[in-house]
């Protein structure tokens, strides 16, 4: 049942309605009061019943008319009332009127405007959902609902008013919205038309306070559309102007068969929350899903599409279905992309597919987050840096030509990289064997894992070589003899000849390690704790935050901070002109975050700046 607000109501004998038992929901061509076959441009009301029917409030008969002057009953006001009003018909209370069944075609409407307190029975405890509405009764239940209220109820100048109804109809009168039969006459008993009704609501939602219809979220597939407006399940709505960029003429064939879960306000679709495309396009032509709109989330269930200068809120989901080509262009994507792959059973038979095609998905102008890869044999191209890749599952290919900031590999299969790279970090995590057989350079290549075995390629620069300690870089790095002049610096491990601490690769003069050992470790959960640690600590000490802490961070001696998984809220500054060697900032296979901006002043140290995430600008002076 709607949450309107119940103040906005009071109670009355009486609904009222336009639509009538016979009427079925006939979805117009265009949103035309003329489309009624007997509601000309020239009819009194064929404002007020456009008004209505644009809205999707009011209907015709199934002979194309509309019968403006047929008479409204009480089921068939009960019916538009609540339709008007948007309140929800299918879970509601059984006002138990004798002469109401469940089953009746009115009675969610009924039960609705009964639970909401606008409407009651007779004494008889029955409603008479088939006897006509009186003027009197549609005064009463205006002047509640739309809040209209008169300032004079003695200024009438009707003689036949009767008593309980001199407020309403005063109201009425004072917000010209309905006249008198005649100058001294209201004629309370008489009955009203649909066409009347059409007109008596329209002018009472314009002079009336704003009323807040509850919004609904409809979910659908896409058949067809105009520029203004949409027809679900026999009901039009109007679109805003957001919902029109993405409801156009250029996106008509993307759209075609899609699923879409949207947000209904007052007769208008105000929001499109999520799309699901289904439609592809060829190798040779494409489909294209251009809109500047904002999205909560998008999944692409087809070949061939490209999605332009769209916003996603959050993530962006590309299916198996996709065997060819998938491209972002122009779009932001708050929660990343996801390249999912299919489960259980169907998993071998997508391997099969995937060792015969290879996918592209292509970022173009992009900001996409991260990128989620679960599917086999992906090719990503990118001309935008890419925040963070990771690939899990079992993976077994994957090309990239692109920069990321990091690249994790959690896939315990058997995994060839190739492409043309330029990642700032790549991490392996599992026991994994990964061939990088990609061209370009990688800053910080860091593996965890002692069981892991790594082939580099003759044509990819490591900057940065972090292995575990005590583990042989000519055992991890199966082809090390080969590249070692492509390795400019090892950090852990042991000396490929002595087992001693690794000093580098190549012909490249080793560098001290800084800290060479670690001496104390200070636990902190708080600023002041943080400010009485780096007062204390010194180089070679461990700094462990075991809770998110907002503070700025200087060092002057370079110790290290575990974020232990945490967030530093602030700046932290590495001031160290003259130190010279290697350094992590973090301990190995730590993981935190910092908030602020990371500044570094120590232009003869090698920093490693491994499982560490800055937010803000990381500035080297």
């Amino acid at each position: 049942m709607s949450k309107w607000r119940k103040s906005k109501y009071l109670k009355a004998i009486t609904a009222m309605a336009l639509t009538a038992s016979t009427v079925v929901v006939v979805a117009p061509i265009a949103s035309e009061a003329s489309s009624f076959k007997d509601v000309h441009r020239t009819h009194p009301f064929y404002d007020d019943i456009k008004h209505l029917h644009d809205r999707g409030m009011i209907n015709g008969f199934q002979d194309g008319t509309f019968k403006p002057e047929q008479n409204v009953t009480r089921g068939q006001a009960a019916k538009i009332i609540a339709s008007v009003l948007g309140l929800d018909t299918s879970n509601v209370s059984n006002p138990n009127f004798k002469d109401i069944s469940t089953t009746q075609p009115y009675f969610g409407a009924i039960a609705a405007l009964k639970q909401e307190g606008i409407i009651d029975g007779y004494e008889d405890g029955t409603f008479r959902q088939g006897d006509y509405i009186q003027r009197n009764h549609v005064a009463k239940i205006l002047a509640n609902a739309f809040h209209l209220k008169a300032s004079n109820t003695n200024s009438l100048p009707f003689t036949d008013v009767r008593a309980e109804y001199k407020e309403a109809i005063a109201a009425l009168y004072e917000n010209n919205v309905t006249n008198g039969k005649t100058a001294t006459l209201f004629e309370g008993s008489s009955n009203v038309t649909r066409g009347q009704m059409a007109a008596f609501i329209n002018r009472s939602e314009a002079v009336g306070p704003s009323i807040s219809h509850p919004s609904q979220s409809v979910t659908f597939k896409v058949e067809d559309y105009t520029a203004n407006e949409m027809t679900i399940n026999g009901k039009t709505y109007l679109f805003n102007d957001s919902v029109k960029s993405i409801f156009t003429t250029e996106n008509r064939t993307a759209l075609l068969e899609a699923e879409i879960t949207a947000t209904i306000k007052n007769g208008v679709m105000t929001k499109v929350n999520n799309v699901v495309l289904n439609n592809a396009g060829s190798v040779e032509k494409g489909v294209v899903f251009n809109t500047n709109a904002t999205l909560d989330s998008i999944t692409i269930n087809a070949d061939g599409v490209t999605v332009k200068n769209i916003s996603v809120t959050g993530k962006a989901t590309i299916t198996p279905t996709v065997k060819t080509k998938v491209e972002f262009d122009g779009a932001t994507v708050t929660d990343g992309i996801l390249v999912d792959t299919m489960d259980g059973a169907n998993a071998s038979l997508e391997n099969k597919i995937a060792n015969q095609s290879t996918p592209v998905l292509k970022i173009k102008n992009s900001h996409t987050g991260k990128v989620h890869v679960k599917r086999n044999n992906i090719s990503i191209v990118s001309n935008t840096v890419i925040p963070e890749i990771i690939m899990t599952a079992a993976i077994s290919a994957i090309n990239i030509d692109g920069a990321a900031n990091k690249v994790t590999i959690d896939s315990t299969a058997k995994l060839n990289m190739t492409g043309n790279v330029k990642f700032e970090r790549l991490l392996l995590s599992t026991p994994a064997e990964l061939a990088l057989n990609a061209a370009g350079v990688v800053n910080y290549l860091t593996i965890l894992n002692p069981d892991a075995r790594v082939s580099i390629g003759s044509d990819l620069l490591i900057n940065n070589l972090s292995i575990p300690t005590g583990s042989s870089v000519t055992k991890i790095i199966t082809n090390y003899a080969s590249v070692a002049s492509k390795i400019k610096a090892i950090i852990g491990g042991s000396s490929p000849s002595t087992g001693a601490p690794n000093t580098g690769g190549g012909n490249v003069a080793p560098d001290p390690v800084i800290p060479p050992e670690k001496v104390n470790e200070f636990n902190v959960k708080n600023a002041e704790e943080l400010k009485q640690a780096l007062k204390k600590a010194k180089a070679g000490d461990v700094i462990k935050l075991i809770a998110p802490v907002s503070s700025d961070v200087t060092l002057t001696d370079l110790v290290m901070i575990d974020l232990n998984g945490h967030t530093l809220m602030g700046n932290v500054t590495i001031t160290a002109p003259t130190a010279k060697g290697r350094y992590s900032l973090m301990p190995t296979g730590s993981t935190g975050i910092i908030a602020g901006d990371l500044i570094i002043d120590a232009p003869n140290v090698n920093i490693s700046l491994d499982g560490l995430s800055v937010e803000g600008n990381t500035v080297i002076e």
